[in-house]
């Protein structure tokens, strides 16, 4: 039994030298851990330091990648480093995709570079020098005119049309007199035909007007060809186009009554004014919905009953849905009335209604927007209705509007994540100072960490 006690004793003498030996071990490692200095945690790098790294280090499909997600993005920040990447840059598809950024930007940083290209195209890729065709035209490059001539003079079918359409952005009434004798040229193409008709029409040269309305004329001539110098001729000369657009308007094509209507937009004498009406009853869609947009512009009135009852019995959506943007535009009191009588019903369809909504936001009526936001209220409210939710609330992001603070905060104080995401697209476009608080209550606290990022790059930007 003595045997046993002593046993015992040692094993719970054992097993206390061990625990202390543990505790003490245990404490000196948390004393060493506090008087260690602290590891300073760098910041995390904001979204346009990491995009400078990608355009720095990045491989070339990254840095393409990211180009394109610029342009989609509509951001122009990194466009002098882009510019100054141009010359170092080996591939391709990098070089042309900067071009294509510098040009959706109207940036002027290749400028030089274009003109040494289009001099001598030979040497370089095709892409590219088609990428510089298009930048020289976008940023209106005057000064590459001679070279573009000189691209068209040598009929080379890759640069051709590019060029054509370039020249009729950037060029003068001499270059408008060197498209209409190339036009003249047995060997080209219907193809280029056409193109240099489009380019003179965007030329509106004066001296080309007579040789456009015979073009305008000629049964014989190309359908198309006979369509654009249709409108070209209606914006060079709008009066003296007039008597023969109207005559070409009894034309059994419907695409060449589609484009007198265009040529006939900018006239606004009581017989332009007439077929413009016509038109809104032709047989073509193309046709009427050419008519709806000429009425708009013109801002007649005298159209909105014809308008109104499109918007009501055309077969073709795309011409009610322009009916629906016309009538709003005119602020006219039925077409308006009509149109909140369609949000307010629910047996009409969530793209009708979207497409509603767009145009009453768009032209900022008192009445009609109101009763958008007042529909979006209700799809806050029911989930099945998510979809219409999302789509409201992408139109209410497209504009500035006092209005909108209410169902900003709305959107943003919804459950689901998507709704509040959309709501951070509103405050984007509005910065309600009344909401500032509750976007960066999102971006400390939101589970979500899309929407975290998303509120963090709102409140710091």
């Amino acid at each position: 039994m003595n045997v046993r006690r002593l046993i015992l004793c040692a094993l719970c003498a054992a097993l206390c030298v061990h625990l202390f030996s543990a505790e003490t071990k245990a404490e000196k490692a948390k004393n060493r851990e506090s008087e260690a200095p602290a590891v300073e945690v760098p910041d995390e790098k904001s979204q346009s330091e990491k995009r400078k790294d990608i355009l720095r280090y990045g491989l070339d499909n990254e840095v393409v990648g990211l180009i394109e997600t610029l342009i989609k993005e509509k951001d122009g920040e990194f466009l002098p480093l882009l510019a100054d990447m141009f010359a170092s840059a080996k591939s391709t598809a990098l070089k042309d995709k900067i071009i294509d950024c510098c040009a959706e930007f109207e940036y002027g940083g290749l400028k030089d570079a274009a003109l040494a290209v289009l001099e001598d195209p030979y040497d370089e890729k095709k892409s590219t020098v088609s990428a510089f065709i298009r930048y020289a035209e976008k940023i209106k490059l005057s000064e590459a005119a001679p070279f573009l001539r000189s691209i068209i003079e040598k009929d080379d079918t890759d640069f051709f049309n590019g060029a054509v359409s370039a020249l009729g952005s950037i060029g003068s009434e001499e270059d408008a007199s060197f498209l209409a004798d190339r036009f003249e040229s047995e060997d080209l193409t219907v193809a280029q035909k056409q193109n240099i008709v489009k380019a003179l029409g965007k030329l509106k040269a004066d001296r080309t007007f007579d040789a456009l309305a015979a073009m305008a004329r000629n049964e014989d001539e190309n359908a198309f060809v006979r369509m654009y110098a249709a409108e070209a001729i209606g914006t060079i000369r709008s009066d003296e186009a007039a008597d023969i657009l109207i005559d070409l308007f009894d034309s059994t094509d419907p695409n060449l009554r589609q484009y007198v209507v265009k040529g006939l937009a900018r006239n606004t004498s009581e017989k332009a004014r007439a077929v413009l009406l016509a038109a809104l009853k032709d047989n073509h869609y193309k046709v009427r919905l050419e008519a709806v947009d000429a009425v708009r512009d013109q801002r007649l009135a005298a159209a909105c009953p014809s308008l109104l009852y499109r918007a009501q019995n055309d077969a073709e959506a795309v011409v009610k849905y322009a009916c629906f943007d016309a009538l709003a535009s005119l602020n006219d009191k039925a077409g308006v009335d009509y149109m909140i009588s369609l949000l307010e019903d629910s047996r009409k369809g969530d793209t009708l209604k979207v497409k509603v909504a767009s145009s009453l936001l768009k032209y900022d009526i008192d009445s009609g927007v109101r009763s958008v936001i007042a529909l979006a209220e209700k799809t806050l409210a029911d989930d099945k209705k998510k979809q219409l939710r999302y789509a409201l609330g992408k139109e209410f992001a497209l504009h500035e509007n006092a209005g909108f603070e209410s169902i900003c905060e709305a959107y943003l104080k919804s459950a689901d994540v998507a709704t509040r995401g959309t709501g951070l697209d509103i405050y984007k476009k509005n910065r309600f100072a009344n909401l500032t608080s509750l976007v960066r209550s999102i971006a400390e606290e939101d589970k979500a960490a899309s929407l975290k990022a998303k509120a963090k790059a709102l409140i710091a930007d």
